[in-house]
């Protein structure tokens, strides 16, 4: 298997660390039950001149006159007067004003736009949004969901978003090689395993999952591949060893040449444990089906999830209860979002909040103080 596929796309480094930055996308309720989702990027000149359209739109979703902008230059304050006009382009030094047929100039970062798309329910906003064809998530079905539940003081708040399981075709669970809880945390950082362990004891046992989730992503690449090779034995050229053979030998072979291994080729394991050249040559023949195979596998759908992340954010109404994992900031949760968190199972953004009913508490008040006086005040009978 190329190691480019194996290890640019699953490799245990990129769990810590993106190859490209997050794309920004925030979502907000409304105490009403509206909401609007906004998303921030540093666009080129055309699109700052009001040219929308895919080749210069460098939102992740189609944007229309539905949606609203605002923008700013550097550290100025938000404007809301777009397009930008071209007067403000000529104030700048090295900024010039795009053609007639808007052809922008690169995009910098001196001008921040911010795009926002309001809809009257979390309903609208399930049925409705959608990335553009080009986004890599384009086609995950993701589900959006809001429970309000009204308690005469409080407001309650539920808010989730779930991300479907990404099918990788593997046929070997993780769980045969860790735990259910294990395999949560390794991929999403949930539950929290780890409590009340010090940090000898954390590097001991992160090391254990590490070689883990090693046996386990290798063994399916092996098995995969191995299965290719036992469907096409009659073409190999001088074999060593019979195909029946061959296959029985399947998981000795992995056990004492692969295992947790960073990387490994098939052909050159085979070769060596055969002693021949054989399977390199069979590798190297024209319109060979395990270089066929390679390819396929490099144009799966899901290998395109792996090459996009987003910075997700949510604010909900009044006070958050459960943040449920995220990180919080002031009144916004925030969740580093990748597809590695779809992996082991359907991934949810989840988190409550408790919004006081303000009119409830004067009222509640006001029937009180009346209550009370009504005991405490008598009118005085005539004599």
């Amino acid at each position: 298997m190329k190691a480019i596929i194996k290890y640019l796309i699953f490799s245990v480094v990129l769990f810590t660390a993106s190859c490209t930055e997050p794309t920004d996308m925030l979502t907000v309720i409304n105490s009403d039950g509206s909401c609007y989702r906004e998303f921030s990027e540093y666009p080129d000149s055309a699109f700052l001149a009001g040219d929308l359209s895919e080749n210069h739109n460098p939102f992740p979703t189609e944007v229309d006159s539905s949606w609203k902008f605002v923008w700013k230059y550097k550290n100025s304050g938000f404007r809301s007067d777009f397009p930008v006009e071209k007067s403000f382009f000529d104030s700048i030094k090295n900024t010039n004003y795009p053609t007639i047929k808007f052809e922008g100039q690169k995009n910098t970062r001196d001008f921040l736009v911010l795009a926002r798309k309001n809809y009257n329910s979390v309903e609208e906003l399930d049925q409705t949004f959608k990335l553009k064809n080009s986004n890599e998530w384009s086609k995950m079905k993701v589900k959006h969901q809001l429970e309000m539940k009204f308690r005469w003081f409080y407001t309650y708040y539920k808010y989730t978003e779930t991300y479907p399981k990404i099918e990788t075709g593997f046929t070997i669970p993780i769980e045969n090689y860790m735990s259910k809880n294990e395999a949560q945390y390794w991929f999403t950082g949930e539950p929290n395993i780890l409590h009340g362990m010090n940090g000898v004891e954390v590097r001991e046992y992160i090391g254990k999952l590490e070689d883990n989730y090693r046996k386990w992503f290798n063994k399916n690449l092996w098995n995969a591949e191995y299965k290719v090779l036992i469907t096409n034995y009659e073409k190999l050229k001088n074999s060593p060893i019979s195909k029946e053979k061959l296959e029985n030998l399947r998981d000795t072979i992995f056990k004492l040449n692969v295992n947790d291994t960073e990387d490994f080729k098939m052909q050159l394991i085979l070769d060596n444990y055969f002693k021949t050249k054989v399977f390199s040559l069979f590798w190297k023949s024209k319109n060979n089906p395990m270089k066929k195979y390679e390819d396929e596998f490099e144009d799966k759908e899901f290998i395109s999830y792996f090459g996009k992340s987003f910075k997700y954010k949510l604010i909900l109404p009044g006070k958050i209860t459960e943040p449920n994992n995220a990180i919080v900031k002031g009144d916004t949760l925030i969740w580093k979002l990748t597809a590695y968190h779809m992996i082991p199972a359907n991934y949810v953004i989840e988190a409550q909040s408790r919004k006081a009913n303000v009119w409830a508490f004067i009222l509640t008040g006001i029937i009180l103080i009346v209550t009370i006086g009504s005991f405490i005040w008598k009118p005085k009978r005539k004599k």
